[in-house]
């Protein structure tokens, strides 16, 4: 088998909530980047918040319009930007392995971080990630990559701190950017999360993040 396969991997209808635990020994030590990784396509957009305003990044027209007719422009945007339905820990037992957590500050906020897709979310990062952390509990054979991204408005201030509380949440069960990890080296670790951090100045002083991931 050569290193640059790809491994596709048949999922069960209707949930699988420890399918990695379960793969054929000839897959435990291939690369996790040479295995298919379902995912979910922003994951948080199932807890939009439709009475937020449009994030700054849209276009300005869209910006403008919803200063004067929000009560029009935030339910069309709802309806646009939600592109998932369930909580994360029922994705996770759907088979979800990759989240895609697009991360931004509320304008004119305290200093909760959220998400966001066209719209904030109401839930918190915290809030998203400590209920991660309770799944993988569960789960202790279950690898999942989280990729944080696009960082709406934060200052450097949010991402020293949003960094920090990965570090601390996770701990151990991070997987090291310096490895190259399987499902046998992960558990034989005790590793269950790779975190990409589409931040280079945090990926250089955190060995526990990953640079970040191409997404299209």
């Amino acid at each position: 088998m050569e290193d640059e396969e790809r491994l596709m991997v048949t999922f069960q209808v209707g949930g699988n909530p420890d399918w990695m635990s379960r793969l054929p020994e000839r897959l435990l030590d291939v690369p996790l980047w040479n295995l298919a990784i379902p995912g979910s396509h922003d994951s948080m957009s199932f807890c939009l918040d439709v009475s937020s305003p449009v994030l700054r990044s849209q276009p300005c027209i869209l910006r403008v319009i919803d200063r004067l007719f929000p009560c029009w422009t935030r339910p069309c945007v709802y309806r646009w930007a939600t592109t998932q339905q369930s909580v994360l820990r029922d994705q996770c037992d759907l088979g979800i392995r990759f989240l895609d957590l697009r991360i931004a500050r509320k304008p004119a906020g305290d200093s909760k971080l959220f998400f966001a897709h066209g719209i904030y979310t109401l839930m918190t990062v915290k809030e998203a990630l400590d209920e991660l952390a309770t799944w993988l509990d569960a789960h202790p054979k279950e690898i999942v990559v989280i990729s944080c991204s696009h960082f709406e408005s934060l200052t450097d201030e949010d991402h020293v701190h949003l960094a920090e509380y990965i570090i601390t949440l996770f701990g151990k069960k991070l997987c090291s950017s310096q490895d190259i990890p399987t499902l046998r080296s992960c558990w034989s670790r005790g590793q269950q999360v790779v975190v990409s951090y589409d931040n280079q100045q945090m990926v250089l002083q955190h060995p526990q993040l990953w640079t970040g991931i191409p997404y299209w």
